[in-house]
């Protein structure tokens, strides 16, 4: 009835691990022609950082060392203003401070211009960072210093990372502005400029978008920029995307609020609760993990994943005795029976193969024993040292917190928005800790090679595994002609290039292997030398053409472990994550039994994880809390486009589409979201909206809200630009409601003069809201 999924306490739980560290290759040596100069004794007891900020240049900005490391300029930290060219120096600072702060440069409104639009004061705040030891300031700069901050990688691991993740072979740190006119690489610094002026316009929207939030809950720059962030690296293939398709009508500001970039907006109806949850990671304390999964409910992991075009739901329990038998339990949620299901182990037979004590040692998946160490917990795999794992934890008390920020997405569309942790919730990050480099290959073992792939492979056809591993990696010959690939590899050679390809344009202009993962795929093509290349490869949705995008290069290398050959990959974190390695690891290949067989190599050493677990009180209100039947969206009422509508055109249509009355307790205290915008209700007929106007702008207006005599709920408010002011009436009808949204119709009317809109024309709209 349900699919199996891979859950155990070890290097694959249940719940994918999001990246926050990772080892990668180390980033190529700035350019920079800034820096710190000497300015008194032979001892430098004093010195000067001199640079320069930009999105364009930067002239009238705030510069300062951010001494105590929280992205804001304080009392007390070496401070200056930029000059045109968006020149500063810092005076009187110590070497000791240049190499361990960050630089923040702060927007002064009103004041600070950006020199790509000379003479014209910015009018939007937002704050940008660098790592310590830069001198240049930017958005990609910012890029960076999160990547440091936020995922705990090296300054040359971040830098790695966003060098690959712009698809580009220049230090992201390096001053674009001043590279335009390079003659090799001025077109490339030209791009990057590009992203750089998207970055700002979206860090300033987002601004926007969220500020009465962030004024309510006292939320500091520290953690909104992170935030921005982190929605930016998330959506920055489709900002570098927009950016090409504009050619040469770009417009920063303009792609910034386009519906392409959608998703680098933040969600105002979650941003508190991420906020909250980001402080929670950050107070956390030890948990006692070996007093959990041995005297209590244990720790419980939940999981969505896609199945025959539909999410599943499920999740596991881990728990163990005091013989050190470790008990894992795998729930699946039943549509029809409306009930959690055990779901039966029974015919798995896949194994983790390990390297070690002279070769590769398989082990069955479940072949785990577990002990305690002090409040950790020890994992062995078939009682193999060499695999041994150390996992610890931070814990929180969950009681009130909102129920949703802790969950991740797919799970969020099935619950209650309103829901809260009740008393005797906990929740769990968890460290795993690895003595050993560890490497690792996976092992359907199925009976038969026809078992493979869920019984879709058809043996002794090109692309098709060779035995009951199930895993083979299959050669590209790089000669563009596809029809040559697809040969299980035998040999490591086959997999490399002896040089690389030239302007590639589709897959099979290129060697090396495949990565696939978060609705991706990348291509790492490996070079003899050690070089090796990145492409993301993207197919139109009927699959007719392929376009391959250049993500940087990174490392490849050969080495002797055990008596075994083994070629292993660095990938920046960002890549890697994407490509469902877990934390840390790298890409793994090695011939065993014939053939070349893929897996991955974790370094000793911690990883971190992001992904909330719980306790059992916290797993039984999660369940509680879960309805499968908020996953099916509200339909909107389909309503021809008119934007000369009356009121008694809305009320025609109202009745058309079989509304019902609005009452008190469908608005009060609640908060309505739409695309870019937010309403925000409160129980004396007041509320405030948050968000973008039919003119692109983003405001911050108070209304006023009733609900008539007709059952239809009425909001008025105002807007003045240009010194002009505009009276605005929103009137909305309900059709049918939920926990999550609520289906209406709405009529919008808008008139310089207040006499005059009742009788304004508008447009009435079929529209689906989420409630908060």
């Amino acid at each position: 009835m349900f699919p199996k999924y891979s859950f155990r306490l070890s290097s694959k739980p249940l719940v994918p691990l999001t990246v926050l560290a990772a080892a990668i290759l180390a980033g190529g040596c700035s350019d920079n022609s800034s820096g710190s100069d000497n300015e008194t004794d032979d001892n430098g007891t004093t010195t000067s950082l001199s640079g320069k900020a930009a999105d364009g240049y930067l002239a009238g900005a705030r510069v300062c060392l951010d001494l105590n490391n929280n992205a804001a300029c304080d009392d007390g930290e070496p401070t200056a203003t930029t000059s045109a060219g968006g020149s500063y120096s810092l005076e009187g600072v110590t070497q000791e401070q240049i190499d361990n702060s960050p630089l923040v440069v702060e927007i002064i409104v009103g004041e600070t211009i950006d020199e790509d639009n000379p003479g014209v004061a910015i009018d939007k705040t937002y704050t940008l960072t660098a790592p310590a030891g830069s001198a240049f300031i930017s958005p990609l700069t910012t890029m960076v210093q999160n990547e440091i901050k936020e995922n705990g990688l090296s300054p040359d691991q971040a830098k790695a990372n966003i060098q690959a993740r712009l698809g580009t072979d220049l230090d992201p740190t390096d001053d674009y502005v001043a590279g335009s006119d390079d003659g090799d690489s001025g077109e490339e610094f030209q791009r990057l400029h590009k992203v750089a002026q998207v970055t700002r316009a979206v860090m300033q929207k987002n601004i926007e978008l969220v500020e009465t939030v962030v004024e309510e809950s006292g939320v500091s720059k520290e953690d909104l920029t992170a935030l921005i962030v982190e929605q930016v690296l998330a959506a920055l293939d489709d900002i570098q995307q927009a950016i090409e398709d504009a050619g040469d009508g770009f417009d920063a500001d303009g792609l910034a609020g386009s519906d392409d970039l959608q998703g680098t907006r933040l969600d105002p109806s979650k941003v508190e609760e991420q906020l909250e949850e980001r402080r929670d990671r950050r107070e956390a304390t030890a948990a006692n993990l070996a007093a959990l999964l041995t005297d209590g409910d244990g720790l419980n992991f939940f999981e969505a994943f896609e199945e025959d075009d539909g999410l599943m739901f499920g999740y596991g329990n881990v728990q163990a005795d005091g013989e050190g038998v470790i008990s894992i339990t795998q729930y699946g949620y039943d549509v029809e029976g409306d009930s959690w299901v055990a779901m039966s182990e029974e015919g798995d037979q896949r194994q983790d193969c390990f390297l070690g004590n002279g070769g590769w040692q398989c082990v069955s998946e479940d072949d785990e024993t577990v002990s305690t160490d002090g409040n950790n917990v020890r994992i062995l795999r078939g009682n193999l040292s060499f695999a041994e794992e150390i996992i610890s934890g931070q814990q929180i008390d969950l009681t009130d917190k909102p129920l949703g920020a802790y969950l991740d997405y797919p799970y969020q569309a099935v619950i209650d928005p309103r829901a809260r942790f009740t008393a005797g919730a906990q929740g769990y990050l968890l460290t795993f800790t690895r003595t050993n480099d560890v490497f690792e290959l996976y092992r359907d073992n199925v009976e038969s090679v026809n078992d493979c792939w869920g019984g879709e492979a058809i043996e002794g056809n090109t692309w098709a595994p060779t035995d009951t591993w199930c895993n083979n990696v299959f050669v590209h010959t790089g000669d563009g002609n596809h029809e040559t690939d697809g040969d299980a590899a035998t040999t490591l050679a086959q997999l490399i290039s002896a040089t690389a390809a030239t302007n590639p344009q589709y897959r099979a202009d290129l060697g090396g292997i495949d990565l696939y993962g978060d609705h991706s795929q990348h291509i790492v093509e490996l070079v003899e030398g050690g070089v090796a290349n990145i492409y993301r490869l993207e197919r139109s949705s009927m699959g007719e053409s392929e376009d391959l995008i250049p993500f940087g290069s990174t490392e490849w290398r050969i080495q002797t472990i055990e008596t075994k050959e083994v070629l292993t990959i660095d990938l920046p974190p960002g890549i890697a994550a994407r490509a469902d390695y877990d934390m840390g690891a790298k890409p793994l290949l090695a011939v065993v039994d014939g053939y070349v067989r893929a897996g991955e190599m974790m370094p000793a050493g911690g990883r971190s994880d992001t992904q909330w677990v719980f306790n059992g009180a916290g797993r039984e209100q999660i369940k509680s809390a879960f309805d499968y039947a908020l996953l099916q969206p509200l339909a909107e009422c389909e309503i021809e486009d008119n934007e000369d509508s009356t009121l008694s055109d809305f009320a025609n249509y109202a009745s058309g589409c079989s509304t019902v009355d609005f009452g008190d307790g469908d608005v009060a205290g609640k908060s309505f979201f739409l695309g870019d915008g937010a309403f925000n209700f409160t129980q004396d007929g007041n509320g405030r909206y948050q968000g973008e106007i039919d003119d692109g702008d983003f405001v911050s207006l108070a209304f006023t809200w009733t609900i008539n005599n007709d059952g239809y709920l009425v909001l008025n408010t105002q807007h003045t630009k240009d010194g002009v002011t505009k009276y605005l009436r929103m009137t909305a009808a309900k059709i049918e409601s939920n926990a999550r949204q609520i289906s209406l119709i709405t009529f919008g009317q808008d008139s310089t003069d207040s006499s005059t809109l009742d009788e304004s024309t508008g447009e009435v709209s079929g529209e689906v809201w989420d409630i908060r």
